[in-house]
């Protein structure tokens, strides 16, 4: 897999074309096909608790969800949903349940005649704990991993039910990493091994997913699992999430960067926004956000032919969309080179909030196909029906001035219009294209699009204007009330500038999903917490009433603590 930049993960990288990917059946409600992009969330309550999942449930399906996923973590639970499913089929609710199943086969097992889905993580559903392997152990391993997949695909074969091969940058197994690396790569293969296991038994129902809290890292391995799925001519629908993306605004700023790239560029056919808060509140902005394409229509990928279009298509874009580096260019008045990345922004009053244009001299191009002069700051604009994929294309030239990238917006709804820029830049971002952003609307003011502009490039970490918390949305798993602490240790450190602090419900996902985290607030029992310095436990099993105290203590005895201003 030295060579994975020669895959490709679209047919065009300048035109959309949205990936046409088999239909999978889920209790009644396809995926992928003809369908549109379905929106779904997951409950935050114990599974074991009946009453509270069909209430949650319901709440959910009114706010939009399509399918209603349920932490599944022992053979109790799995049981349980048995009731689950039978209290709301009374009730008239004939949503598909989703099983999110940890460790356990057996678990598994169970609840796949059940449950219309069940999802399970490659990462340590089977893996041995083992450090080194050499060829042969790495086969062995995943014959092992074979034959206790067999069950459940037998089973689910049985009952109609679907697999999705979730895979979580924060829970690859330690074989892979060994020889991938903790990687978009790593990610990709660890699914694509399963994907080959479901092929090898004639299982097709399938799902696959590649989340990550690093929006980079999510976009990454994303395109090259579609990669490699072209090259074999697999068209398996694709779920997509940025986990552990917070709450409020940046929240949903964060999922629309990751979601959104990936939509622009005709991937993807269901998403979930993980948000820290009620999963009934994802649906309303997951609704936004799968309208990004809307009005585009599939079309096939079975276009993927020759490995000389491939490469074709591949050198014509000058980059690697599987690794981030940025752009070479040309520094010009201190925008580009090694610069940082520019907010260009006014006000009536003609303040400016970073850089101001009319104080800047440059050279505006409306087509990628313009001529423009050596040595000058190129503002590349487009209007909404322009979409910002359709600027790759300028890169395909050899040139390096500094480009600075101007869309003006005429939404009317907040939500609409940052979901929107998100995406429209992060598409750029991402793959370091971009010295500048200048966003305007003319129903907002300019602090408004500079505050914007600056968790835009917060999340695509290119450049950093507050605190970084990666933080769950919370299953039936968490034993606190997060929500909550999010909000208090937010309160309390969001002016430490680039630092990054997660926020974590438990043990399943919280030390793997934090590995890029300076510190760890995790829940680890009913109102106990456990303090991480980076990877390290510091301390165990505190009182969640003393916790934030002493994370912010942790803080302060590392010397990255800064007063407030």
């Amino acid at each position: 897999m030295e060579n994975n930049q020669n895959l490709a993960y679209t047919n065009n990288y300048f035109e959309y074309t949205r990936c046409k990917a088999w239909e999978v059946d889920i209790g009644g409600v396809s995926l992928g096909g003809d369908s549109p992009i379905r929106i779904q969330s997951m409950t935050n309550v114990s599974t074991m608790n009946t009453q509270q999942c069909v209430s949650q449930a319901i709440r959910m399906i009114k706010a939009g969800s399509e399918y209603v996923r349920m932490a599944t973590a022992s053979l109790d639970e799995a049981h349980n949903l048995k009731k689950i499913k039978h209290e709301l089929r009374k009730q008239g609710y004939q949503t598909p349940l989703i099983a999110d199943v940890h460790f356990s086969p057996n678990v598994a097992l169970v609840a796949a005649e059940i449950v219309e889905k069940v999802r399970i993580n490659p990462g340590n559903y089977v893996d041995k704990k083992q450090t080194e392997y050499t060829p042969k152990s790495y086969e062995l391993e995943l014959e092992r991993i074979a034959e206790r997949l067999y069950p459940l695909l037998k089973i689910c074969k049985q009952n109609g039910t679907a697999i999705r091969i979730g895979t979580n940058h924060g829970s690859i197994s330690q074989r892979i990493i060994s020889c991938y690396g903790n990687s978009p790569l790593g990610m990709a293969i660890s699914a694509m091994e399963y994907v080959q296991i479901c092929n090898d038994f004639g299982f097709h129902n399938l799902v696959l997913s590649m989340k990550a809290s690093d929006t980079r890292i999510m976009v990454q391995s994303v395109r090259l699992l579609v990669g490699m799925l072209n090259e074999k001519k697999w068209h398996y629908p694709l779920h997509l999430g940025v986990t552990e993306a917070g709450n409020g605004e940046y929240g949903r700023i964060k999922s629309a960067a990751g979601i959104g790239a990936l939509l622009l560029d005709g991937i993807g056919d269901t998403i979930r926004v993980s948000l820290t808060e009620s999963p009934e509140n994802e649906l309303p902005f997951a609704a936004i956000v799968s309208d990004l394409n809307k009005g585009k229509h599939p079309e096939t990928m079975d276009k993927h032919s020759s490995p000389l279009e491939v490469e074709e298509n591949q050198q014509s874009i000058n980059y690697n969309p599987y690794s981030y580096a940025r752009r070479k260019s040309q520094a010009v008045d201190s925008i580009g080179g090694e610069h940082k990345v520019v907010i260009f922004s006014t006000s009536e009053n003609n303040v400016s909030l970073d850089r101001n244009p009319q104080n800047e001299n440059f050279q505006t191009i409306h087509s990628h196909d313009e001529k423009f002069s050596e040595n000058s700051l190129l503002i590349a604009q487009s209007n909404e029906d322009f979409p910002m994929i359709v600027w790759r294309k300028l890169f395909t030239k050899n040139f390096d001035n500094p480009v600075v990238f101007r869309r003006i917006y005429h939404t009317e709804d907040w939500q609409r219009f940052y979901a929107q820029a998100t995406a429209d830049i992060s598409i750029l971002a991402i793959d370091g294209l971009i010295d500048g952003i200048w966003i305007e609307n003319p129903f907002f003011s300019a602090e408004d699009c500079y505050n914007l502009s600056l968790d835009i490039l917060q999340t695509c970490q290119l450049r950093y204007s507050k605190a970084e918390f990666i933080s769950c949305p919370s299953c039936g798993r968490t034993q606190y009330n997060i929500e909550d602490f999010l909000e208090k240790i937010k309160s309390k450190t969001s002016h430490l500038k680039g630092l990054k602090i997660a926020v974590m419900g438990c043990i399943v996902n919280g030390p793997g999903e934090m590995a890029d985290a300076d510190y760890g607030f995790v829940g680890c029992g009913n109102g106990k917490i456990t303090l991480y310095k980076a990877q390290n436990p510091v301390f165990k099993q505190i009182d969640e009433a003393t916790a934030v105290d002493k994370l912010i203590e942790l803080i302060k005895e590392n010397g990255d603590w800064e007063e407030p201003l």
